[in-house]
This record gives C-alpha cells, sequence and structure tokens, in this order.
C-alpha cells in the first residue's frame, strides 16, 4: 500500500509550466495571495496580471481568489480586496463574478518549515482526514501506529508526535475538494502557494501551475 500511494503522487503532482493562452480553455483557474499586502514581492507587474486576467476570463470555467483576509490575518478585507483588482485593471464584472475565500494562513507550515517532504505532509494530511482528525496533536498512539503502518513515515510522527505545534486541516480543504481542472498561480512559490499545493496533492486532485505569476 506504501509503495503505490508514493508512486501515485510521483505520477500526479509534477508542477509544469505552462506556454500559451489556450490551455485556460475550461480550466478553474486559482490565485493565491496576488493581494496589495505581497506586491512588493511579486516578480511581475500587477496590471500585467491585470491584463491577462481580462484576456483569458471567457475562456475560463471558474476563478478563484484565495487570499490572507482579515478574518485570518487581519489583512485585506473582500470588499477592499476586490476594489485593488479593480484598481489594478481587472474590469469591475470579473471581479464581482469570480469567488473570493480567505483561506487561512500557516496550516501545514510546521512540518514544511521542518523540511518535511511535501509527499509526506500530503499523505499525512490525506490520513488525518481519512480518520476525522483536525488536529495532529490529538493522533494517540494508536492511531499513529497506523499511521506508519500504512505510510511508513517516521520523520513526521517524530516531529509532530510530542510536539506542542501541529498541523491542521483547513476549511479552505471543502472549496478545493469541489474544484476541477485546476491552474494554480501566485505565491510566495514556497509558503503559501505549496500550501495550497500540499492540499491539493492530499485530495487527489490533479493540477497545473501558471509560473508567469508566481513569486
Amino acid at each position: 500500500m506504501k509503495r503505490e500511494k508514493i508512486k501515485l503522487f510521483e505520477e500526479l503532482y509534477r508542477i509544469n509550466e505552462l506556454s500559451g493562452q489556450n490551455f485556460l480553455n475550461n480550466k478553474h483557474l486559482v490565485v493565491v495571495d496576488v493581494q496589495p499586502e505581497y506586491q512588493d514581492y511579486f516578480s511581475f507587474n500587477p496590471y500585467d496580471f491585470a491584463d491577462f486576467i481580462n484576456e483569458n476570463y471567457e475562456n475560463l470555467y471558474n476563478l478563484t481568489f484565495l487570499y490572507n483576509g482579515a478574518d485570518t490575518l487581519g489583512m485585506v478585507s473582500e470588499w477592499d480586496y476586490k476594489q485593488w483588482l479593480i484598481d489594478i485593471g481587472i474590469n469591475p464584472e470579473i471581479v464581482e463574478n469570480s469567488n473570493f475565500v480567505d483561506k487561512g494562513y500557516a496550516f501545514f507550515r510546521y512540518c514544511m518549515d521542518s523540511a518535511i517532504d511535501e509527499e509526506v505532509i500530503a499523505n499525512f494530511v490525506r490520513f488525518m482526514m481519512d480518520n476525522n482528525i483536525n488536529d495532529s496533536r490529538d493522533l494517540n498512539e494508536e492511531i499513529w501506529n497506523k499511521y506508519i503502518e500504512e505510510y511508513g513515515d517516521e520523520d513526521i510522527r517524530d516531529l509532530l508526535e510530542h510536539a506542542e505545534d501541529m498541523i491542521s486541516i483547513p476549511g479552505l480543504m471543502d472549496d478545493l475538494m469541489s474544484m476541477s481542472n485546476i491552474v494554480i498561480t501566485g505565491g510566495g512559490i514556497s509558503e503559501c502557494l505549496k500550501e495550497v499545493e500540499i492540499a491539493l496533492q492530499s485530495l487527489n486532485k490533479n493540477y497545473k501551475v501558471l509560473t508567469e505569476f508566481t513569486y
């Protein structure tokens, strides 16, 4: 079982750079943390991003903006975020017809910052969900043994079993679970964007990464 599950990751979750525009036909574009608080870190011009959205919106199946907002980090409100997107040039009608999710923050970061492999984290998140556990501190010895029997990854157990810190299952998972034909972009590539990737991997979701607007 362990060998089959790890092989699945190797086949399905390779990050792909995309080129051209036709690849967005009938895709669900998910934009992560392209918001005013992080503008100084962008590796692209936000006005070019706005032009890209305007030019490609009609080809999309759906458009979702995931952001760190007032409910999670005391950052931008949904109303102010929408206004910022309009200010950088996105058509107001597009903004009003898009989805907005204040996604939460740092739900997997303790493991990520401790250099646990992302496939291991995704497997563990899937295991938690399969066993109806939302907080890794709620795993008892019996369930840890079950995890090791299924996946064989001791590093994450060594890190988490007696730690005060933890990883958790965010409400964002419900939003991601309903998505298909996913293309993601935004940032940061080793932080919040990577958390979204790990979440998608744990849900067995295929996705592509649009690198033109990552940072």
